[in-house]
């Protein structure tokens, strides 16, 4: 099954394919490092997505194990 990942770039929408959940998940991740608004992420159909609140989760606890002693 094909995951996605939607975000924003200079104005205009995206989307992204993944054969995995982990790999869209840290597709995601990486994009909101870079400035980028991601606000989708799921299975498709697209309107099959997590949310940007639940994003914002999935976000912070890959902050905390990539940096567990705080930010460099």
């Amino acid at each position: 099954m094909d995951w996605h990942v939607q975000y924003r770039k200079s104005g205009a929408h995206h989307i992204v394919r993944h054969r995995t959940p982990e790999e869209a998940i840290k597709d995601a991740c990486s994009l909101i490092d870079g400035g980028y608004d991601v606000f989708g992420i799921g299975a498709w159909p697209l309107t099959d997505s997590i949310e940007k609140g639940e994003i914002a989760k999935i976000y912070a606890l890959w902050v905390r194990a990539k940096h567990p002693f705080g930010r460099d």
